[in-house]
């Protein structure tokens, strides 16, 4: 009898988009504090001038610098997030691909932004600015990025069960 050795289960799909997401936040940011000062502004291409560029800041706060003062609750918050995203990934069905890229996204950057840096670096690094917007770095996209797609996700089932309240199921 052949057997077709299974694969890994989709549930390491979280670990993995996750690992991938530290990795690139942190590699950034390491870029950045060896090639630049704190305050300097690099123009990554003069047709971007008044648009984008980098710019090495440091955050204490939470989003985009705000609430300062409560920046050391973050890393609490988001070490329960994390332990939530994880049981929560432990009870999704296999078919939920697109859910678990989108929790690793969002605890990947949770990770880099709110335990690395905040509990290594006392502050966030970022670098990313897109003008009119504030300085942020990878992993403030990747929990950006994450939420989006939950959100595109949510709209897309309740969609689908008004289409099925609607005309019935198809069993």
């Amino acid at each position: 009898m052949n057997s077709i050795p299974s694969l890994p289960s989709r549930k390491y799909l979280l670990y993995a988009v996750a690992l991938i997401a530290i990795v690139v936040d942190q590699y950034t940011k390491l870029l950045v504090r060896d090639n630049m000062l704190v305050g300097e502004t690099i123009i990554v291409h003069p047709v971007l001038r008044n648009i984008f560029d980098l710019t090495y800041t440091t955050n204490t706060g939470v989003a985009f610098g705000m609430f300062k003062e409560i920046g050391p609750v973050v890393s609490v918050i988001a070490i329960l997030v994390i332990a939530i995203i994880i049981y929560y990934n432990n009870q999704l069905s296999e078919r939920d691909i697109w859910l678990r890229v989108a929790l690793g996204m969002q605890m990947g950057g949770a990770i880099g932004n709110n335990l690395i840096d905040r509990l290594f670096l006392g502050s966030v690094v970022d670098f990313l600015h897109i003008h009119y917007w504030p300085i942020f770095n990878i992993a403030d996209s990747c929990i950006t990025v994450g939420v989006a797609i939950m959100a595109i996700l949510m709209i897309r089932e309740i969609r689908q069960e008004k289409l099925i309240e609607q005309f019935g199921s198809n069993d």
